[in-house]
């Protein structure tokens, strides 16, 4: 490199790159530009003092920190200070680490590093160290298969990895095998256990893909709706609830509260897009990709998680299609009827109530249907309203 960029830290040389104000000398790296970067990136590891995580006591501690690096007189135990300082130094370390990924990065993105394996193992061990993490796992990205999916598939079901950075991890795994989830979601299904009834089966949407509304829908299409809503029909009342209740956190800002079914979901989706795709090779592909991803399984083999998942993609189906029902003001006793008994049998219960209740406020009801609706899992004002409507129309 030139005299120019020495002279630079790691964070000035990414600074003056990307705000233009010296010129990229990445243009012109050579396989030994980049070993010197890989070079010194082994070196910051080295050099870098153990993380200070877990002797974080308190909260004051860390606001006592923030005062420590505005004052360094700040009266302090000798406990204290011995931390602070670690932490200080462990800092200044991620910083350096910080700096030499991003200029990695660039080099991968430019396709300068030939050292592929090498740059992978690298960008693994800072995930490891809890050194810039999050820019190790954007390197393992832009290095792609084989050498940096090995790599994070080795990191994201790995618990001494940091919560935070596995699933950061996961998100671009995920990125890198979309193409071969396209591949098995464009396969054949003959020959395959199909996990849903023939009925939902010949549906042409996804799993909470219901119909559009439609001015005056044909009467076949009432007919097919009334076919899917019976065949998923379980035979007995379940003991939980399906579909489970949409998570309502911030993506990003309560990741640490994000249940790991949401992440499943996309798996499984990724796989089978389509109700039809829905067979038991596949969500047997699904439980073993979700396993490497490090998501939790809930202790269930292929088996548990197939019908639980089955179950689940049904109920997803059987709103969908309750919701188009009310939608399309359709209040048949057959259809009033089977979302009684959707209610009884703890299955879609909000978009049957929905029915119910939309049809109640129309004057219509349905005896067997309201009576279902002394469930616990009912909310008060759903029943509130059927019940009432119920009354009026003389019930």
């Amino acid at each position: 490199m030139d005299d120019a960029w020495n002279a630079k830290s790691d964070t000035e040389k990414y600074e003056a790159i990307h705000s233009g104000k010296m010129k990229d000398p990445m243009t012109t790296m050579d396989d030994q530009q980049v070993l010197e970067i890989l070079g010194e990136l082994a070196a910051a590891m080295a050099d870098a003092p153990p993380t200070t995580d877990g002797y974080w006591t308190s909260e004051e501690w860390h606001d006592l920190y923030e005062r420590f690096e505005k004052g360094p007189d700040l009266p302090l135990t000798d406990g204290q200070r011995r931390l602070f300082k670690a932490q200080r130094a462990r800092t200044a370390a991620s910083s350096r680490v910080h700096g030499l990924l991003r200029l990695l990065e660039r080099a991968v993105e430019d396709g300068q590093v030939t050292a592929v394996a090498e740059a992978a193992a690298l960008a693994e061990e800072c995930v490891r160290a809890r050194l810039a993490a999050f820019d190790a796992i954007s390197v393992l990205y832009r290095l792609g298969v084989p050498y940096g999916e090995q790599a994070l598939a080795r990191l994201v079901p790995d618990r001494h990895v940091g919560d935070s950075d596995r699933r950061w991890g996961r998100w671009w795994l995920r990125r890198l095998r979309e193409p071969m989830y396209r591949g098995m979601a464009s396969r054949p299904v003959e020959g395959e256990e199909p996990l849903l009834p023939e009925p939902v089966r010949e549906m042409t949407v996804g799993w909470q893909g219901g119909w559009e509304i439609e001015e005056d829908p044909a009467q076949e299409r009432f007919a097919q709706a009334r076919a899917i809503l019976e065949a998923l029909l379980p035979s007995k009342r379940l003991p939980f609830p399906e579909p489970v209740s949409e998570w309502e956190g911030d993506w990003d800002e309560d990741e640490d509260e994000r249940p790991d079914w949401l992440e499943i979901r996309m798996v499984l989706r990724a796989l089978m897009p389509d109700v039809r795709l829905v067979t038991r090779e596949r969500v047997t592909e699904g439980w073993h990709e979700c396993k490497q991803l490090g998501l939790d399984l809930q202790g269930e083999d292929p088996e548990e998680f197939g019908s639980r998942w089955a179950a689940r993609i049904g109920a997803w189906t059987a709103e969908a299609i309750l919701s188009w029902l009310w939608q399309q003001e359709h209040f048949r006793p057959w259809a009033l009827d089977l979302a009684g008994r959707y209610i009884d049998r703890n299955v879609a219960v909000a978009e049957a109530t929905r029915l119910l209740a939309e049809a109640a406020e129309a004057g219509l009801w349905w005896p067997t249907a309201v009576a279902g609706l002394a469930r616990p899992e009912v909310p008060d004002e759903r029943y509130t309203r059927v019940s009432r409507g119920a009354a009026d129309a003389g019930a």
